[in-house]
């Protein structure tokens, strides 16, 4: 009979097999991991991509071109009017959707966070709140073209008939030096 401790020794397969089943598993760990950061790679290399957002009111409306600062009265409810003298109504796109944050940013100077934190402070204070948020782009665009005073923002292509891009510090989308632009 062997001593058992000879068994043990002379019994490789185990402690290799176990070895080989974890190797197998990092490997394949890793794997998935890389691969995962693959989509996160080729959206960075689109970023340096610039999006340009019209600022869009209804067909027949007499406003012409607007400051990015009579841009910010509007959209935190400052009480501006158009040269008619209609309020101006405005339509945002939801939270965290890409061209919100690219339009609060360059128009409000403002991240999503701070965004929230305005309107939280505004609210206590008893002051008017936020644009309504249209979450359908369709909507959004019918909204502005029925409603008196409705001013919003859309990608160029995606504007309709209803509805047309105003200058922004004298620009028009696909001037140079547009102003409403960001990197997605």
């Amino acid at each position: 009979m062997r001593p058992r401790s000879e068994n043990r020794s002379t019994s490789p397969r185990t402690p290799l097999g176990i070895t080989r089943r974890v190797s197998a598993w990092l490997a394949l760990g890793c794997t998935i991991f890389l691969l995962s950061l693959l989509p996160r790679a080729e959206r960075g290399a689109h970023a340096s991509e610039r999006v340009a957002l019209a600022v869009v009111v209804a067909k027949g409306s007499s406003v012409q071109d607007l400051s990015l600062t009579e841009l910010k009265r509007i959209f935190v409810n400052e009480g501006d009017s158009d040269p008619s003298g209609q309020r101006y109504i405005p339509f945002n796109h939801p939270p965290h959707t890409v061209d919100r944050v690219g339009f609060d940013r360059v128009v409000l100077g403002m991240s999503p966070d701070d965004v929230s934190q305005f309107w939280i402070e505004r609210k206590i204070r008893g002051l008017p709140g936020p644009p309504r948020s249209v979450d359908s782009l369709s909507l959004l665009l019918r909204l502005i073209a029925r409603l008196p005073g409705g001013i919003g923002y859309a990608r160029p292509a995606q504007l309709t008939a209803d509805v047309r891009a105003i200058r922004v510090n004298g620009k028009l989308p696909n001037d140079a030096g547009y102003p409403l632009s960001f990197s997605e």
